[in-house]
């Protein structure tokens, strides 16, 4: 697997052994989620700040790094996939006040609110396709009662395209894209909402 773009194009990181561990996304599709969340976050990915929720690899995550993401939090309860995301960063001699790894659930760090680097600009969610929606809009609706979003965060979910994408209190939906059997979906953040009225 090579990074795309940035200041890490075309270097290699390593993969999970076995796809029953993780899923890689392809290329294509990651190419595709870096030009949603460029066109769509009003800086750019430039100086944002990012959680990788369910990272495998931390292909998500380093590519957005590697565009210029001032830093990212990269989340997985796996042992030997949170190993890895380290291992990648660490042969890219990435800034170690850029990246922070946990080998941790994400969504029950959000819960508690405890999550460093916050508050996110965005927010990624590769969780395993099995699991279907309910990953992503537990996490974002935890993220903003914690008060770890950004006003105008933005959340890329990635999801089987045979499924219904994930649709959180206190979001609105900006693109939805679909390649062969995998869809994206680009959520916003409303911001003027209170927990009040996500809580209704």
């Amino acid at each position: 697997m090579r990074i795309i773009s940035g200041q890490w194009r075309g270097r290699k990181i390593a993969e999970p052994q076995g796809r029953d561990v993780t899923r890689p996304t392809t290329d294509r599709v990651r190419e595709a989620m870096a030009s949603m969340v460029d066109s769509s976050l009003p800086q750019g990915i430039e100086g944002a700040r990012v959680l990788d929720a369910f990272a495998g690899s931390g292909a998500l995550g380093i590519e957005m790094l590697s565009r210029g993401a001032a830093f990212a939090a990269f989340f997985d309860i796996n042992r030997s996939a949170a190993a890895l995301v380290r291992k990648n960063l660490e042969s890219l001699s990435a800034p170690r006040s850029s990246y922070r790894v946990f080998c941790a659930d994400c969504l029950a760090s959000a819960a508690r609110g405890r999550i460093e680097g916050a508050p996110f600009d965005l927010v990624m969610v590769d969780a395993p396709y099995a699991l279907g929606a309910d990953p992503a809009t537990q996490l974002a609706e935890s993220l903003v009662k914690s008060g770890l979003l950004a006003s105008d965060a933005l959340v890329l979910v990635e999801h089987a395209a045979a499924d219904e994408g994930p649709r959180p209190d206190g979001f609105i939906v900006e693109r939805e894209k679909r390649y062969g059997s995998t869809a994206v979906d680009l959520l916003r953040f409303d911001g003027s909402l209170t927990i009040e009225d996500i809580d209704r």
